[in-house]
């Protein structure tokens, strides 16, 4: 059998794989190899990016125990997908206007009268939410992670981190799924399209976090949604008040 030494490690290799790091025996890149590297990432029967999109939208909560009990192989990486799903969502929130025309709706639903450096406020601070949308979410995952951890996973013997994990594979079905909610204010800008795509995605997110926890935790329907109300309950608390902290920074700033 022909010795070799593997170009990644420097390990010795006796095989077609590397024993060390287990890279295989490669081969100098054609425009053919590089287009069939860049199908096989997007169509991988077992570990492709549609095959996991398909697995975060039926079973995110079955994908996330998986990753957990550490049946990690078979799946595209979970972080990296929400990564790419966020800065996808993110680009379509920012070419709609989402939360400017959220707030705005919010606003004229409410009827509510403002001075004109409150109102300049909470423009800015919709536009940061609607700019850096990306690094909010990732910012909200701890927090609904750690109501998780307290109310249930703490009691079944699963770690704050692993509840990290659950949290970031709902965000990753919420933001596929959210994609539906944004396309319908990249075509309408009316009163009526927004006030849906509000309550569209207050309905989708507390779906995601319903089924996760079915599927995680095992729980019963009816304890899924009271822990799923809870928790969204107060993440949005935590929510509503780094909100007010954004408006009264930006107050303090423009004084």
């Amino acid at each position: 059998m022909e010795v070799s030494n593997c170009i990644n490690c420097g390990y010795e290799r006796t095989g077609a794989f590397c024993s060390n790091c287990g890279q295989k025996e490669t081969h100098r890149y054609t425009v053919t190899h590089v287009l069939h590297e860049l199908l096989h990432v997007f169509t991988h029967a077992d570990k492709g990016i549609f095959s996991f999109a398909k697995n975060i939208i039926v079973r995110p909560g079955v994908v996330a125990l998986d990753l957990v009990e550490g049946r990690r192989k078979r799946y595209f990486n979970l972080f990296q997908y929400l990564l790419l799903i966020v800065g996808f969502t993110t680009f379509l929130i920012v070419k709609s206007n989402f939360m400017e025309n959220i707030m705005q709706n919010m606003n004229t639903i409410n009827n509510v009268q403002m001075s004109k450096r409150l109102a300049q406020a909470q423009a800015d601070v919709g536009l940061l939410l609607q700019k850096y949308n990306n690094l909010f979410q990732m910012m909200l995952i701890p927090a609904f992670a750690l109501f998780s951890w307290l109310l249930i996973g703490r009691k079944r013997n699963y770690n704050f981190a692993e509840n990290i994990v659950l949290h970031t594979a709902s965000s990753a079905q919420t933001n596929t799924l959210g994609i539906i909610t944004i396309a319908i204010l990249l075509f309408s800008k009316s009163n009526a399209a927004m006030t849906g795509s509000m309550i569209l995605s207050f309905v989708i997110m507390l779906f995601s976090i319903i089924q996760c926890y079915r599927q995680f935790y095992k729980l019963s329907v009816r304890a899924s949604i009271l822990y799923s109300f809870l928790v969204l309950v107060c993440a949005y608390i935590v929510q509503s008040i780094i909100s007010v902290l954004l408006v009264f920074l930006l107050l303090l700033v423009s004084m």
